[in-house]
């Protein structure tokens, strides 16, 4: 019987090209991470599709639990994302930091989810808020990253991001909005 992946280590070079491209609106979220133990420990990587949880949540409640330090070393997590994350999502991420004050979280988004809402504006300025939590649109060389570390055997590909840069600028311009009366925060 055919079973279909909602996790893994390594993403197809068509789902990251469709579910990446900011020009584009698919129904499904990505969330692609790189997570590293101190400052000498080997990076883990690993993508989650979201199915029956949102993929932000399925990692924390699922993904960080089985790959979990318990000698409480800095844990540092880079996401890339096919969507911003929704209020919920916010909520959930904060209350998690908020147990776990080892890890940080670089939260890199390729397209913005109802970024009129004002619940996810307040979930985002609330993430944001936090010393531990980073916020940015991807950019092209996030692209490439991605290209080069979650397709097996990497790719060279760079020329699939040509045409992304005007919705990179509109995200990122749509974004520094809804962080513009923060504090700011040194870290």
């Amino acid at each position: 019987m055919y079973k279909k992946k909602l996790r893994g280590m390594y993403i197809s070079k068509k789902v990251l090209k469709h579910h990446f491209d900011p020009c584009k609106a698919p129904r499904d979220a990505y969330l692609l991470c790189k997570l590293q133990w101190g400052e000498t420990g080997t990076p883990w990587i690993h993508w989650v599709k979201n199915e029956r949880y949102h993929a932000e949540v399925y990692f924390l409640e699922k993904i960080f639990k089985m790959r979990r330090s318990y000698n409480y070393v800095n844990c540092s997590i880079t996401w890339y994302l096919s969507w911003s994350p929704c209020a919920d999502c916010c909520r959930k991420i904060l209350n998690f930091l908020k147990k776990n004050s080892n890890v940080n979280i670089d939260i890199y988004v390729a397209r913005l989810y109802y970024i009129e809402d004002e619940k996810i504006r307040q979930g985002l300025q609330n993430l944001v808020s936090l010393a531990e939590v980073t916020i940015a649109v991807m950019e092209t060389e996030d692209y490439t990253f991605c290209l080069k570390n979650f397709i097996q055997g990497g790719a060279d590909d760079d020329s699939w991001t040509v045409g992304f840069q005007s919705e990179i600028t509109k995200n990122r311009l749509k974004l520094k909005d809804v962080f513009e009366d923060l504090p700011f925060i040194e870290s």
